[in-house]
């Protein structure tokens, strides 16, 4: 890719650095505050906040055309945009959908052909059934912020209001989400490993997933082909869409992925930005993503894309259905680390699920004032 760039643009010669992603935040604040940020660097959607606050990302609504957007989804420019700044144009996405274990469906009485379990009634009489058989339904941590945001957007609601003023967390899809959670466990039908005290402790649960003791997970678009890898016993079947009930529109995940950011500090920012308007281009998306294994955002793009026959039917099936918006670019990382020991206070019985999320609404709602006003 670099060498077509090259030929397209003589006059620029890119250098790329390749960091670990461990620190990676923390070494661009402080090359910012010293005066040595890099022009560009490749983004993650969830910190947009982040990089906003620490003054090193550049807003590029005014340096893109529609025509160089053309491309994307309403929701895929959602999820790189902040109060209607566009900051980092996706290169590529995590497709998060449902699986399930074919095999341990057929045990429990199920046609892994047709079952789709799309309601949380449902998805609760297969937790009691897979009990009886000495398997766990499913498995999150009390640190997994996005499969929190899920549970709250199939009941129906949202964590925080559009303004961000508050939050939602005492309304009834919260209630609802955290009800289902702290039954499940009570139950037994999720590890009781899950109930984590912090987020590095979550590394640690083990994977009852690929040990063939878990009926059911939320996985990324590429795990039809990576957790066969990695046990070829798994007889992995691609799930639909979930909601609480059938009133409430089905969701799959939140948008979420990484793309290229110009830092504010840039020294050339004309060229980061041609830069980036070459990596957007459909044909180079397409290319990206089959190099590196990922998914491409956009349309057109996935025209260029040679995906494995399971990953493209699992991108088809749930890309419709994720979801972006004030959830998906708020407090992302303070979130999880107020809520998690509320989340695991309540699964243990230390708290109400009502008490629990009382003390995360006045924790939030702090943290709101604080950075919003």
């Amino acid at each position: 890719m670099m060498e077509i760039f090259r030929e397209k643009h003589p006059n620029i010669r890119p250098q790329i650095d390749v960091q670990p992603w461990g620190g990676r935040r923390e070494k661009l604040y402080a090359a910012a505050a010293a005066g040595t940020a890099p022009d560009i660097w490749f983004a993650t959607t969830d910190t947009i906040p982040a990089y906003i606050e620490k003054d090193v990302i550049l807003p590029l609504t005014d340096l893109l055309s529609p025509e160089d957007l053309a491309d994307y989804s309403e929701a895929e420019i959602e999820a790189a945009s902040l109060d209607g700044q566009l900051y980092m144009p996706l290169t590529d996405a995590e497709v998060n959908g449902i699986a399930y274990n074919g095999a341990l469906l057929r045990d429990l009485g199920h046609d892994p052909e047709t079952a789709q379990f799309a309601t949380w009634d449902e998805l609760m009489a297969l937790g009691a059934q897979a009990k009886e058989k000495g398997l766990f339904l499913e498995a999150y941590t009390t640190f997994s912020w996005s499969e929190w945001l899920t549970m709250v957007h199939e009941a129906g609601g949202t964590v925080y209001t559009e303004d961000r003023t508050r939050t939602r967390m005492t309304e009834q899809p919260a209630i609802d989400a955290l009800t289902r959670w702290v039954n499940e466990y009570q139950n037994g039908w999720i590890p009781p490993e899950t109930a984590v005290g912090s987020v590095d402790e979550q590394e640690g649960v083990p994977d009852y997933w690929l040990a063939l003791e878990q009926v059911t997970a939320r996985r990324e678009d590429a795990a039809c082909i990576q957790d066969v890898e990695a046990n070829p016993a798994l007889e992995y079947v691609i799930g639909h869409p979930r909601s609480k009930d059938p009133s409430i529109s089905p969701v799959s995940g939140v948008v979420s992925g990484q793309g290229w950011a110009i830092t504010k500090q840039s020294k050339h920012p004309e060229a980061a930005v041609t830069w980036i308007k070459f990596m957007i281009q459909p044909e180079m998306i397409g290319m990206y993503n089959n190099l590196a294994g990922t998914i491409p955002v956009g349309t057109k793009a996935k025209e260029f894309w040679n995906p494995d026959p399971c990953v493209l039917e699992h991108v088809n099936r749930f890309s419709p259905y994720l979801f972006a918006g004030v959830d998906a670019n708020t407090l992302w990382q303070e979130s999880k680390v107020v809520c998690g020991p509320h989340f695991q206070a309540a699964l243990l019985g230390e708290e109400t699920v009502e008490q629990a999320l009382e003390a995360i609404d006045k924790e939030l709602t702090a943290l709101l004032q604080e950075k919003y006003g």
